[in-house]
């Protein structure tokens, strides 16, 4: 399984997002904060005007971190009952989780019913982990060992979000221990789920056409959290995913001749504002072919990209005849960008 790889039998032939229904502004967490913002004499309103991010979701306290997850999946299995039965693969891609074992998917899969010649399999690659899914979905299908697999993420960002907001009130918080948990506050709560099966089967669904990926695991110490918090260097993360971004769009450019205008729908994790204007300027990415969910969000980690392309479909940014890069860095670092296409209509 190396890249570049075209394929030529895979698609998406359904997919649905969750979202969490409680909406916290940033000037809510600022309100929170007006002790040590004022210690530190940091302005008003800096949370949104560093990020771009007014607003994020969360589930409820006794939410599991799966949830969002489960009830995309429901709802996407609902619509194609007649499939639920051939599903072979299932992994969940969730960065959050509430237990080390059992397997996040093997919970998820309990929940839907799912039979027991389902594999489930938990796979991890910070943000990136769902279009990483992807591309192992639409390898197994195209080397024909695979006829379905059902790809999940959920993600609630309350019990980290409380832990930060805890931290950052801790009276001899300094400066810098404030900007290294800044990030934490952009996080947002969602979740998604994807049904990816042969192309034949269904000739008016999305295709994954290829994908291109690289890492740069010399950044691995970038950004690190576990279940207490997370903590980043914003600045060194920017410039370093950035960077192994560009080499991986030329990288595209070079075996499939990419070019920022040849997609009609770019879709991507999104971090906040300086990391996505950086990305569209380097790549020289049309702006206003990317949906911008940052602002509403903030950072949903790996459910961020499918949960985007979702909404870009529903607000009818892409459609038959046209085609999308889904692409994301996560943590680590790794980059991945998949090329799809929609066949027009029949």
């Amino acid at each position: 399984m190396t890249t570049p790889t075209r394929f030529t039998q895979a698609a998406l032939v359904g997919w649905d997002r969750d979202l969490g229904p409680d909406r916290l502004a940033s000037e809510t967490l600022e309100s929170i904060l007006a002790p040590v913002l004022r210690r530190l004499r940091l302005p008003k309103g800096v949370l949104a005007q560093l990020t771009g991010v007014n607003h994020r979701h969360l589930y409820p306290a006794d939410s599991p971190t799966h949830g969002g997850g489960l009830n995309a999946a429901r709802r996407l299995l609902a619509a194609f009952p007649h499939l639920v039965d051939k599903i072979q693969i299932h992994f969940s891609t969730s960065v959050g989780r509430d237990l080390l074992e059992p397997s996040v998917a093997s919970t998820v899969s309990a929940r839907l019913g799912l039979g027991p010649s389902v594999k489930n399999l938990d796979l991890g690659s910070a943000c990136l982990g769902f279009i990483e899914a992807m591309e192992l979905a639409a390898h197994l299908i195209e080397a024909q060992v695979l006829e379905y697999a059902l790809i999940t993420a959920g993600e609630n960002s309350r019990p980290l979000l409380e832990n930060t907001l805890n931290r950052l009130l801790e009276p001899e918080l300094t400066a810098r221990q404030f900007f290294r948990h800044f990030a934490s506050l952009t996080l947002g709560s969602g979740g998604a789920a994807t049904l990816v099966g042969p192309s034949r089967l269904h000739p008016t669904a999305p295709r994954i056409k290829a994908v291109v990926s690289l890492a740069d695991t010399t950044a691995n110490d970038l950004c690190q959290g576990d279940f207490s918090g997370m903590v980043t260097d914003a600045a060194q993360l920017l410039t370093a995913g950035v960077k192994l971004a560009q080499a991986t769009f030329q990288l595209g450019q070079e075996k499939f001749g990419w070019l920022g205008t040849t997609f009609d729908a770019i879709i991507c994790h999104q971090v906040s504002r300086a990391n996505t204007d950086k990305l569209c300027q380097v790549l020289e990415l049309p702006e206003a072919r990317l949906l911008r969910t940052y602002p509403d969000f903030g950072n949903m980690g790996p459910v961020a990209a499918p949960f985007n392309f979702a909404l870009a479909w529903e607000r009818k940014l892409i459609g038959p005849g046209q085609k999308a890069i889904i692409m994301g860095i996560g943590s680590g670092l790794a980059c991945s960008m998949l090329e799809l296409e929609i066949p027009p209509n029949p």
